[in-house]
């Protein structure tokens, strides 16, 4: 109840001050900033680590990101860490800020990423460019790639990243990250999507439990989770077609 507060009332205030301009990175800014981070260091267990301290477009209020955690909002001050969504208001009725933020954040890392993280299968041309976060075990992961011919003659591609359910310790894990280990990857996941056994190979420098984390961040709960170019998530398995409308509307 208290949290349904806090958030309730965050909002309401975020409403009243969405209409500021957002200040320029002054002396006095960066001193904030300053001051928050060692605040948040000193209040932090080991095990969780602060990854940045941003300004935001909110006077008074910065944008926090840890690992394997969603963006927090902290007050500059360092006194408040404040965890809900963020709404301002226009002349259409109320925008979600912090989805907005989240979406350029998800598709931000993902377009950071070298190309070759990904398993990846291309149509000769490509109209919809997506990242799929996926499980070798998970039932729709493997409906969803036994349909991968479909998928690329739609002009769909599908670059998949790892996200064993299971966890890093897990068997579904070290299959997974037997087939990025593979000499010939996508035939490897293939193989396990369908069931198959495919020789253990747990190489070094291998992507899988940052990509594990990386879904974490980004709010996956489950698989097969989409990422469209927007950055904006589909939960769930579509058919080729489905997926295809909602990525023409979301475009």
């Amino acid at each position: 109840m208290k949290y349904k507060l806090l958030k309730i009332s965050f909002i309401a205030f975020s409403i009243l001050i969405a209409g500021c301009d957002a200040k320029a990175n002054t002396d006095e800014t960066r001193t904030a900033l300053e001051t928050v981070e060692e605040r948040l260091k000193e209040m932090l267990p080991d095990s969780v680590k602060l990854v940045s301290v941003n300004k935001t477009d909110m006077s008074g209020y910065f944008e926090v990101r840890f690992e394997g955690i969603e963006p927090l909002y902290v007050s500059e001050d360092g006194e408040y860490l404040i965890s809900g969504d963020i709404y301002q208001i226009t002349k259409d009725g109320l925008v979600n800020r912090s989805d907005a933020r989240k979406d350029y954040q998800r598709i931000s890392t993902l377009q950071g990423l070298d190309e070759g993280e990904f398993i990846t299968f291309a149509p000769r041309n490509i109209k919809h460019n997506i990242y799929v976060f996926t499980d070798v075990d998970c039932g729709y992961c493997r409906q969803f790639h036994s349909q991968i011919d479909g998928y690329l003659e739609l002009g769909i591609k599908v670059n998949y990243l790892a996200f064993p359910r299971a966890g890093v310790d897990s068997d579904s894990y070290r299959k997974i990250t037997s087939a990025w280990c593979s000499s010939n990857p996508s035939k490897a996941l293939t193989q396990l999507k369908l069931g198959s056994e495919i020789d253990l190979q747990l190489c070094d420098g291998n992507p899988v439990e940052r990509h594990y984390k990386m879904g974490t961040a980004m709010g996956v709960q489950g698989t097969p989770s989409i990422i469209t170019n927007k950055g904006k998530i589909i939960p769930g398995y579509l058919p080729p077609k489905d997926l295809l409308n909602q990525l023409n509307s979301n475009s």
